[in-house]
């Protein structure tokens, strides 16, 4: 394996600002093997160069998912989130195999993943930063275990009832006397943890431009930032009564759309066709209280079902909004091939409705056009 110098690699990065012919040659030549998976440079120098093949990693990442938390196989789990590392390094990635290791009893070897996934800027960090605790402790690291136990409470980690109570952390809690106090008084320096966690999830929404139409076009020249599935208490459709994770489903931050002092109105997309080599996802209205309780959710955009109309949804910046269904005639049936090379033979306007954002966060349906959409 050739190793690529750090300060070669620093200005390769420093400077990187789509592919140069150049840089697609080293692409090209680059080797990003197992024997340089937790080597911090080489992973991120991959994780820009092998951009191209994302739809693959992703691909791979959510069968590994599928392995791991449905079928409950960890190691071959891990094995699947390595080779999708090796098509493409993500902080995603990184942090899920170190739960996958984790839960095989790898313990060192998840410490060096959930690193990578820090060095990747993984969100929401007290999680990872929780994790990593209990592999240092399973590791009998009980020193740095507290560092990194403290560490995820002062970022944001609530669950004092699981850190009493989890198994990986039962090394620590060996020294009672200084285990408590070290917990307690980083809760007592946080506030309130879970309004804490709620502002963690609510700074990735940026306010977005209004008007707003969220049609088959919005997602085009878009780079959508995933969701991470540890926010799925904001994230109704990330639960499943079957498995803990929705697996072929992506998550994406869309914007803010508006901001009040008794409620936050965002918007938030769902990909149910993530295994395909396409984006298809629907758009969510959802609005919450101060605390991140939710208070209304509307369809703004897409289809849930292929069956489904497909909605397109606009909204002003006066908190008017119209959504139109439409039935879509296709030239191949939808069942057999996909949207993106299935040509539309015609567009049918079936129903419009208005609403308007109420001063409680609901989403009010009115029965007429409102004057500022005439």
């Amino acid at each position: 394996m050739r190793y690529i110098p750090l300060i070669a690699l620093v200005a390769l990065l420093a400077a990187c600002d789509g592919k140069s012919a150049k840089e697609k040659k080293l692409a090209a030549d680059f080797q990003f093997t197992a024997a340089v998976l937790y080597n911090e440079d080489s992973v991120k120098l991959a994780a820009k160069l092998l951009d191209d093949n994302k739809v693959a990693a992703e691909k791979k990442f959510l069968e590994a998912v599928d392995v791991y938390r449905n079928k409950k196989q960890y190691r071959e789990g891990a094995d699947l989130f390595k080779a999708s590392l090796l098509l493409q390094p993500q902080a995603k990635t990184y942090y899920e195999l170190g739960n996958a290791l984790l839960d095989a009893e790898k313990n060192l070897e998840a410490i060096d993943a959930y690193s990578m996934a820090e060095a990747l800027n993984y969100k929401p960090l007290h999680k990872l930063l929780y994790n990593k605790a209990c592999a240092y402790a399973k590791s009998d690291s009980t020193q740095r275990s507290l560092e990194q136990l403290v560490a995820a409470i002062e970022f944001g980690y609530t669950n004092m009832d699981n850190i009493m109570k989890d198994r990986d952390l039962a090394s620590l809690r060996e020294n009672a006397y200084n285990f408590n106090a070290k917990v307690h008084e980083a809760f007592s320096g946080i506030g309130d943890a879970d309004k804490l966690q709620w502002n963690m999830f609510l700074r990735d929404f940026k306010p977005m431009e209004l008007p707003v139409t969220f049609d088959k076009t919005f997602i085009s020249n878009k780079e959508l930032t995933g969701i991470p599935y540890d926010y799925e208490r904001y994230v109704s459709e990330m639960r499943n009564v079957k498995f803990e994770r929705e697996t072929g489903s992506l998550y994406y931050y869309v914007g803010l759309i508006r901001k009040d002092t008794a409620y936050k109105t965002l918007c938030y997309a769902v990909d149910d066709k993530a295994l395909e080599d396409y984006k298809w996802p629907y758009y969510l209205l959802v609005s919450y209280d101060n605390k991140g309780k939710l208070i209304d959710k509307l369809l703004v955009g897409g289809q849930k079902l292929d069956e489904n109309p497909y909605r397109v949804g606009e909204v002003n910046g006066n908190g008017e909004i119209t959504v139109t269904d439409f039935e879509i005639t296709y030239e191949k049936p939808v069942s057999e091939t996909r949207f993106n090379e299935n040509k539309e033979l015609e567009s049918k306007e079936l129903n419009k409705e208005y609403y308007t954002i109420a001063a409680d966060g609901h989403f009010v349906k009115k029965s007429n056009e409102p004057l500022a959409l005439r």
